[in-house]
């Protein structure tokens, strides 16, 4: 192709100007090239427009103003050109980096979808309540991922969203109590990293709540907050119902839920503490 045009610019017809061949040339080769490969071409094409507007001169077709116009317009189309293939680039090399991204948290959660397993293996308890809370769990990653899709945010995310998705999945399958849940969570923004393990405790905390804190409340009601202070987080749920009969070691957990929360707390290392104060209260703070 460009013996082609070089061919048509040397012995072609001389009428018109050159800059439309030169730059279809330069234009075709951005489709395939680098900004490498586009330097050599603007300067091929260059070196075409010279020996052109020789050929011109030397039959006395040539006049100022082609000239300028040529000239002009083939460094004009040059920047622009360079300009494009670097954008593209930059656009591919984005590309990479989130292919790469995905990668690595599908392994991730494929570790940690891994790590539930085994954690429900060990529970002897009802299979029906097992496979419930295995879902739950599943559904709080998913959240954070769905979120993140819709926002082509792939680096944070806005967590009273996620916070409020969950809320919904578990009213609807807690849909025998009438419990108000009272969302104050402020809209902040969480990297990725860590809004995946933040939605897996809050799902077992408000689960929690929903399961075991109402069996004897006649006006159950849920406060949730979630808040930023500097570069510090802090989520907080509070409810009005039974409390801890006896306090749970966190360090030993004796649960799958309470095990999970403790795992997850220190891989995105926060501070969890659970206390009875006219109900149950859990603090995380990372």
């Amino acid at each position: 192709m460009a013996i082609g045009v070089a061919w048509a610019l040397l012995f072609g017809n001389p009428v018109g100007n050159v800059l439309p061949s030169l730059s279809i040339l330069v234009l075709l080769f951005l489709l395939f090239t680098n900004i490498r490969t586009t330097i050599y071409v603007s300067l091929y094409s260059l070196v075409l427009m010279c020996l052109f507007l020789y050929k011109l001169k030397l039959r006395n077709a040539l006049n100022g103003v082609f000239v300028v116009d040529s000239v002009l317009g083939f460094f004009l189309f040059t920047i622009l050109a360079f300009l494009t293939v670097n954008l593209l680039n930059s656009y591919i090399k984005e590309k990479d980096e989130l292919i790469k991204e995905i990668h690595h948290r599908v392994r991730n959660n494929l570790q940690v979808l891994s790590g539930l397993a085994d954690l429900h293996r060990d529970d002897k308890s009802d299979l029906q309540r097992v496979l419930f809370e295995f879902q739950n769990r599943i559904l709080a990653m998913s959240e954070v991922h769905n979120y993140m899709y819709k926002t082509d945010n792939y680096h944070s995310i806005e967590f009273a969203n996620v916070i409020e998705r969950i809320i919904e999945n578990l009213k609807n399958k807690h849909k025998e109590l009438k419990v108000v849940i009272r969302n104050y969570s402020e809209k902040i923004d969480l990297p990725i990293e860590t809004a995946i393990p933040c939605a897996m405790i809050f799902n077992e905390l408000l689960n929690n709540s929903l399961t075991h804190a109402f069996k004897e409340s006649q006006d159950p009601n849920i406060e949730i907050r979630f808040s930023k202070n500097g570069e510090n987080y802090k989520l907080i749920i509070k409810d009005n119902g039974v409390g801890m009969a006896t306090p749970v070691d966190l360090k030993k957990p004796n649960t799958t839920g309470f095990t999970l929360i403790h795992i997850l707390s220190k891989q995105i290392r926060a501070n969890f503490e659970l206390f009875n104060d006219r109900g149950l209260v859990a603090v995380l703070e990372f």
